[in-house]
């Protein structure tokens, strides 16, 4: 029984300007994320460790992170276990500074060849395996996919694809996201194909039997990226794949909503934010409900992000339907015009429009408040 972990997309040196101040702390995470991929290889005496693309952001990482993960490969490769990279989108082999072609990767593999002419044999757990993969170069990899189809020769042979699933949602399909269908890929033959690219964990089988999967990045590079990041663990046998989920990621993104109604004070709210703080989250917020006070957004994080790792709030509450709005309604005040006019536009509109109405409205209500404009 061959034992693989399989990853990809790890997106190391990977930018994060809205985190600010964080973003160093943030790369680092990936990085941390990176090492308990080599420590659970490790532990599960797995014989091979299959990076399936991007497992830097970038041709060009800095010398650090490249430093890390050649450290990192060779502690693999010291226990016997064989490193596997395929280049991605994002670490491309296009340039000849890439870090794949300038830079070496001791008892590594890295299949950087535009097509797969013959596949690479290796043995592991005293079996002979083949491997299958290719840097995708626009110039030389047409057809590409042809050359993935299983060769003569007894023992196990795995595919690594960094490509695009038809049908996936995330994206439109480019030529260099080399798109595929699962029946295209059961015309290969191979015993299990390593994917990356897609960042949600996905199984590609049919009929019982697993022929691919995306393990999905194992940190939440952005929002969207949310919950629990995986690696897959592999149990191969010729023509048997079994998968196993394991939970990599260092910290957590999330996406969720808080119903402020009956929150009287920006205290309360406060509160009540605070209240799902944790160090090791990345929170996006959208704040909902009816509230009697327009809410100072940038006031209301700056009291409360220190609960998070990253904080961001979104104003989706309303004000149209507040006693709030239905007092200053009757001021004979350039407040009290304002809100009468938003309210009637707002009445004989179309919801999108009738949306864009409530975020101004909310927002000049702030401004209100904020300068003490009564008239």
């Amino acid at each position: 029984m061959l034992r693989i972990l399989h990853t990809a997309d790890l997106h190391l040196d990977a930018p994060f300007p809205s985190l600010k101040g964080q973003e160093i702390q943030r790369r680092a995470d990936f990085l941390k994320t990176f090492e308990r991929l080599i420590t659970l290889a490790i532990k599960n005496e797995v014989h091979l460790f299959l990076v399936a693309g991007d497992l830097f952001d970038s041709p060009h990482p800095a010398p650090g992170t490249l430093g890390q993960v050649q450290a990192g490969l060779k502690r693999l490769a010291d226990r016997g276990i064989v490193p596997v990279v395929l280049p991605g989108t994002h670490d491309n082999v296009v340039s000849a500074d890439s870090v794949y072609r300038s830079n070496d990767f001791p008892g590594t593999i890295i299949l950087q060849k535009p097509a797969v002419d013959d596949p690479v044999e290796v043995n592991a757990a005293g079996e002979r395996v083949f491997l299958y993969g290719f840097a995708y170069r626009s110039s030389a990899s047409e057809g590409c996919l042809e050359g993935m189809a299983r060769r003569a020769g007894e023992g196990i042979h795995i595919g690594l694809l960094h490509g695009s699933r038809e049908g996936s949602p995330e994206w439109e399909y480019r030529k260099k996201d080399l798109p595929f269908t699962l029946p295209l890929l059961k015309t290969w033959n191979l015993d299990y194909v390593a994917l990356g690219h897609y960042h949600g964990f996905e199984l590609l089988a049919d009929g019982g039997r697993v022929y691919a999967c995306y393990p999905g990045s194992p940190e939440g590079k952005r929002f969207g990226e949310n919950g629990a990041r995986h690696c897959a663990l592999v149990s191969l046998e010729m023509g048997k794949a079994t998968v196993e989920k394991l939970v990599v990621n260092t910290r957590l993104l999330e996406e969720r909503a808080l119903d402020l109604s009956g929150c009287e004070t920006e205290e309360d709210a406060a509160s009540a934010i605070a209240a799902l703080g944790s160090p090791e989250l990345l929170l996006r917020l959208s704040l909902t409900g009816i509230v009697e006070a327009p809410i100072d957004l940038e006031r209301l994080a700056g009291r409360v992000r220190s609960e998070f790792f990253h904080l961001e709030l979104r104003d989706e509450t309303r004000l149209f339907d507040s006693d709030y709005a239905q007092r200053i309604a009757q001021e004979e005040t350039i407040r009290g015009v304002f809100v009468r006019k938003a309210r009637e536009l707002a009445a004989h509109s179309g919801p999108e429009q009738r949306q864009r109405v409530e975020d101004a409205f909310r927002e000049v209500l702030v401004r209100f408040r904020a300068f003490g404009g009564e008239r």
